[in-house]
Parts: C-alpha cells; structure tokens; sequence
C-alpha cells in the first residue's frame, strides 16, 4: 500500500477490496490509502471502479470482501449517517440540490438549524453560508433557487454545502468539471488550504493537467483494481495514462484534423436575441464544420444552444440551410438539428427508463410494430440498442438497467447513440466530455469528427481549453451573452481565446467578419 503525505501514514486504508454486481467485478481487489493533510488523486477510465469505491466511502456499498481501516483498526461504514460521523464529506459529480431551495437553504438541508426562539435564525444561517462561500465562491447568488443558477453556480453551492462542518477526509468527485478557469484555480486553493489544516482530500479528475499539478499522491484503478499508486512527483501525464489504458500513453484526444474551413453550404445562419437582457449572437456555421463554443461560466454558451434548439425564446433570424428554422425541439429533430445537453441527469435521459429504450427515444416511430400501430417492437429497440452500444463500446451490466447505473462517460456515449442513424445537418453540442476518461473522450471526439466528415455542421460548446484546441476548425467566444471573437487560423491560439472570455479581445477580432453576409 503507497499512500500517505509526506512524514504521515494513511489513517484511512482500503485493503483488498472487492465489489460485484452478478457478474460484473466493479472492484476486485481494490487498494487505497490516504493520510491527513494529503491530496490523493484517484485516476482511473470510467467503468474502473471510482464510483463504486466512493460509494463505499460513502456507505451505500459494503465491500464484498476485502478490509477497511480507518486510524488502523477494521471499520464498518453502515451507510451516510456513519460515513458522517466519519468526517467524511462528499462532493458528487451529478449534483444533488433542491431545484426551488437557493444556496442557503440548501447547504443546511440535514444540519441543526440555528435557532432564534421557536423560529429559524435566518440571519445566523445565512451568515455561516456566506462565511464559506467567501474562501472559494464570493460572487455566489446565495438567495438565488438553484434552478436559477449555472451549472458552475450549482457546482459551487454543492461545495459550500459538503464544507459546512469540519471534516477528515473531503472526496471531490470531478468538482471543476463545470467551472471557469478563475473559478478553478480558486476551487485549487480552498483544496491546499483544506489540506494545509490537516484534513485530507480525495480529488478526483479526468484532467490530468489538474491532477499533476494538485496532488500530492494517486492511486490508478483499471478494471477494478489498484495497477499503480505513489507520489506524484514521481510520475508524469504520460506515465497515468498507460497505467489507466493499460497500454501506450495517449493524450486522449487525436490532434486535430487539418479540414479545410467551410467545408461546404453554409448550414446555419443565425442573428439572434435570447435569454438575459443584451444576450445577442450572430454566427454561420458550414457544413462538414466543427465549430468550437468558448466563454466563462455565465458567458452565455449552453443558454445560445438552448435557444438554437428551440428549448428557450429567441427573437431574430435562423435558416437552416437557407430555410427559416423555427418551432421548437420536435420541428428541430425533423429538420435535422441534434442537442446534446450539458447536464445529462436533467435534460439528457430519462432515468425511469432503460438504456436500450433511452437509444431508442429518437427513433420510436421507426420501430413500430407495424405501420399504423403506435406501439413499438421491443425486438427492435433491443437490437438497435446492442448495434449502437457495440459500436460506442458502451460499458454496462445489462441495456436494461437504468442510464444512472452507467458511469459519467458511458451516459454521454448513451446521449451521443441516441442519435445514430438519423440524418444530422447541425449538431448542437454543450460539454462533449465533461467528467469522461481519456480513453472515451478519443472515442467521443471521433464520432463528433464523423458526424462533420458526414457533412453536418457542429457546435461543440466546452470548457475545456485543450479540447477546444484540438476539436475545432473555428471558434467562438462569447462573453456576457455576446460573440466577441470568431477565430479560425493562425488567429486561433490559446492566448487568443482566453484574452477573449475575459473581454480583451482586440477589435480585429471582436467583430467577425463573415458574419454580416451569412444572415444577410
């Protein structure tokens, strides 16, 4: 067992864990430790064993086999109340805030509340809240309801609530997926200064750049086991990736292909006003075209999408192909046009129903039992389900189980089969691989790259700078509800885009030039 902070030992130890679900082994013989003080890393493709592990952190599984030890003597985590107990404190991927209730209410929900007299100290809590969320969120609308916030507020909010009380042991389950690089780098500070005081972090992340850069010890799981772990300094990006794969290190994205841009007809032709106040974008898009979306948290990228998908109001002009686009969702599907949402729990699937029948939602009426009977062929859906899940290489126990069984990167593969085999012009894309591996990420970047060889137009919205550069033919850079820079070229660096999300853009580049003529 490598772990531990330098001069500590683990006070928290996993010792030959083991997990399974029928026959799938979600751990087999599975090590872990951390001491206080340490930021570990947990690294590991999706379908490793990372949920299943935090899970038993958190309680809700009991190990099948295997020791857990905690301050050296065997533990038992009966469920959430005693991982509590613990200290040990869970910040998700998939948030879990009350939609209606704002940050405050929120982070008290299952906490003591203050009291003055017979009633609710408003106040009081308010001021606890605020007192947190200064360290790594002070621009956070504390009274705003959370389904008013960006997913980045949201994420923020979830932290604030986890960092209410004291804890031993704090587990960051892709916790910057969603948020700004300011927003980061802040989340990176509260990290090392949570671990300055003594309490240990959990970090986990699909970005490596991250993970090398705040960890002071990893642990790689892959296909459920340990298959390395030890000091950070002593390995490289490189050296993680072949242990995660197993095989040759990979960057996880292939280097971008070198299609001329406006590959075809210009597809999409927008001048559009929508969402907040003084939120406008003008933009084209050409067939067979990836087209990079860039800003901020709050910038306006994932509320544009929405508005090109028809899920939001919009006033102005858009023409698919030369004809006026308008209706909502449903009129978008028939003409072609493809969403792929940020937050997939919410707006992605549908969680009642099974991963084959979440692949067959596009498709319903192809799968009719007969021409005229509504009701489809359950002997359809399942082979178009197994056809898409092979091609994706879709990684779950059965396509019969629910999409939230399956792990961050296998749902998003789920919400990108969904659309196999539909004729795409415009492929509306918002964080293709938010919280996924290396190894699904190459694989998402590639069915993106066929749907544009295919000649559909792409717009790939994405904080993920290194992704940007290396999926798009084109970006563009939204900051306060506005496209500030359209980038193509020798133009298109990394300094560019950044100076642009934060409003420095300079004037030749604020005011895209191909734009006028497109909407004209």
């Amino acid at each position: 067992m490598t772990g531990g902070s330098e001069g500590h030992q683990p006070f928290l130890v996993l010792d030959g864990i083991t997990r399974h679900f029928g026959a799938t082994r979600a751990l087999d013989g599975a090590d872990f430790g951390v001491a206080p003080g340490e930021v570990h890393a947990l690294v590991g493709e999706n379908g490793a064993g990372k949920s299943t592990l935090i899970k038993l952190l958190s309680g809700l599984y009991q190990p099948g086999a295997g020791r857990i030890l905690i301050d050296g003597e065997p533990a038992v985590i009966s469920g959430p109340p005693a991982a509590e107990a613990l200290g040990f404190r869970f910040i998700h991927q998939e948030l879990n805030l009350v939609p209606h209730f704002d940050a405050v209410g929120n982070a008290w929900i299952g906490r003591r509340h203050p009291r003055r007299g017979p009633f609710l100290d408003r106040p009081a809590m308010r001021a606890h809240v605020a007192a947190v969320a200064a360290r790594i969120a002070p621009d956070l609308p504390l009274d705003r309801p959370a389904v008013r916030l960006t997913p980045g507020q949201r994420q923020m909010a979830e932290i604030v609530r986890a960092l209410m009380t004291e804890a031993r042991l704090v587990v960051m389950d892709e916790p910057t997926s969603s948020l700004s690089e300011t927003e980061a780098e802040r989340l990176h500070t509260v990290v090392r200064q949570l671990a300055a005081s003594g309490t240990a972090v959990l970090f986990i992340s699909h970005r490596l750049d991250e993970v090398m850069a705040l960890a002071d010890g990893y642990t790689v799981l892959r296909g459920g086991r340990t298959v390395g772990a030890g000091r950070i300094r002593e390995i490289d990006r490189a050296g993680l990736v072949r242990l995660m794969s197993g095989g040759s290190a990979s960057t996880g994205s292939a280097a971008k292909t070198d299609r001329p841009l406006s590959a075809g007809a210009t597809v999409l032709a927008a001048d559009i006003a929508f969402g907040p106040a003084g939120a406008r974008a003008r933009l084209d898009i050409a067939a067979g075209e990836i087209v990079g979306l860039y800003g901020l948290v709050g910038a306006g990228r994932s509320a544009l999408l929405k508005a090109l998908w028809g899920a939001v109001p919009a006033h102005g002009i858009m023409r698919l192909a030369g004809r006026p686009l308008a209706g909502g969702p449903a009129g978008r599907i028939a003409e072609g046009v493809i969403y792929v949402p940020e937050d997939r729990r919410r707006e992605g699937f549908a969680g009642a129903l099974s991963i084959a029948d979440n692949l067959a939602l596009a498709h319903l009426s192809d799968f009719r039992r007969a021409p005229r009977l509504p009701m489809p062929a359950r002997r359809k859906i399942d082979a178009f389900a197994r056809q898409v899940g092979a091609r994706l290489r879709l990684v779950a126990a059965s396509l019969d189980r629910s999409p939230l069984t399956l792990s961050g990167g296998n749902q998003q593969k789920l919400l990108f089969g969904r659309w196999l085999g539909r004729p795409v012009r415009l492929a509306l894309i918002d964080e293709p691989t938010r919280g996924v591996d290396v190894g699904a990420k190459a694989e998402i970047h590639d069915e993106i790259r066929r749907l544009a060889d295919a000649g559909a137009g792409v717009i790939a919205a994405t904080s993920d700078i290194e992704e940007l550069m290396a999926l798009s033919d084109r970006v563009l850079v939204m900051n306060g509800g506005c496209i500030v820079a359209d980038l193509a070229g020798a133009l298109l660096t990394r300094d560019a885009v950044v100076a642009a999300a934060f409003g420095h853009a300079s004037a030749d580049l604020s005011q895209p030039q191909n734009q006028a003529a497109a909407v004209a």
